[in-house]
């Protein structure tokens, strides 16, 4: 940014511009095959938005404080070894990497990390083992996609991401929205979305049941039921005014469906319904003890869909610039 001496008032002309922060691509790694297909998505993501790709790994010193000083440095220079290893791999795809091996609890590095590194996008990914250590590796992926300030994509299937990303085919998105902020940013990302490469959305409000009348001798007046109705409708021609307006009305569908239960378990049925690549939704970024008291569809999402999952928090609605630059992407799709 150049400097300009003081002549008094500016005009809007000659004021400085405010160069945009640079943002980036962020992928934790543990080395595992399931890493393995996160971080290459993470690169093609990376190499279609052009922006550099910080690939982390942490090393668990708390897993390691009872081991012998010499073993913890050996480990230590072994993932250090490993994670070279990956990034050589990664020289053939012409992305842009920056190398983050640290000391410390993952959730704890990669949280650091992305914030850092000005993350456009937090990619993770869940290691199926046995079960306590899947439980385990879940714990440290829901707690860094329900912290993170960055919106945080969990991968279970690289191949549709991948073909996605590549121009092969559309990628089919299903959001779960409503008139709330979290909404508001889950859909603000998928329009990102939709401008890095060809989609496929399906926008799904969950309508709460209504409650029902008390039985006995009373009965509602029949204006009632019809001002019910009338509401419903007009609730249902706003939000559809208002995704229209965000995603257009090419290639993007919204559904109505009366919540039963908890809205994540019905949000993973009508994800497998619509056969989705991708799933999004938005968060509260609540931690600690201000998850307490709260049902997290986010959590029960990431904790049981068996498709790729986004968490997009409500904060990156406060810093558009950062997240929702528009960007040029590789020209590599000839889907209509």
């Amino acid at each position: 940014m150049q400097n300009h001496p003081f002549r008094g008032e500016l005009t809007l002309a000659e004021a400085p511009t405010i160069a945009a922060l640079p943002s980036s691509i962020v992928c934790g790694t543990d080395f595992t095959g399931a890493a393995a297909q996160a971080v290459e998505v993470a690169g093609a993501i990376a190499k279609r938005v052009g922006e550099p790709l910080v690939l982390v790994h942490a090393v668990n010193d708390r897993s390691q404080q009872d081991l012998p000083g010499e073993l913890r440095e050996s480990l230590g220079l072994y993932a250090r070894a490993q994670l070279h290893d990956e990034e050589e791999r990664l020289r053939a795809s012409e992305v842009e990497l920056i190398e983050a091996c640290r000391v410390g609890a993952p959730e704890v590095v990669l949280l650091e990390e992305a914030a850092a590194h000005h993350a456009r996008l937090l990619v993770l990914a869940v290691t199926k083992r046995h079960a306590l250590s899947r439980s385990m590796l879940a714990g440290v992926t829901e707690r860094v996609a329900e912290a993170a300030q960055a919106p945080t994509m969990v991968v279970r299937d690289a191949g549709p991401l991948l073909r996605w990303v590549r121009g092969e085919r559309r990628m089919r998105v299903l959001v779960g929205a409503d008139f709330s902020a979290p909404s508001e940013a889950a859909l603000r990302w998928v329009n990102w979305l939709q401008k890095t490469g060809p989609c496929e959305v399906v926008v799904t409000y969950l309508e709460p049941g209504l409650t029902p009348y008390p039985t006995g001798d009373f009965y509602p007046p029949s204006f009632m039921d019809e001002l019910v109705v009338k509401a419903a409708r007009m609730e249902e021609r706003h939000f559809r005014q208002r995704v229209q307006r965000m995603l257009g009305t090419s290639h993007v569908r919204i559904r109505f469906e009366k919540g039963w239960g908890h809205s994540d378990v019905h949000l993973i049925q009508m994800a497998t319904q619509e056969r989705a690549d991708l799933m999004v939704i938005g968060t509260h970024s609540r931690r600690g003890w201000q998850r307490f008291g709260h049902h997290s569809v986010s959590r029960g999402v990431l904790h049981y869909a068996p498709l790729n999952v986004v968490c997009v928090p409500v904060g990156v609605l406060a810093d558009p610039g950062l997240f929702f630059r528009e960007h040029q992407p590789t020209p590599n799709s000839s889907i209509p």
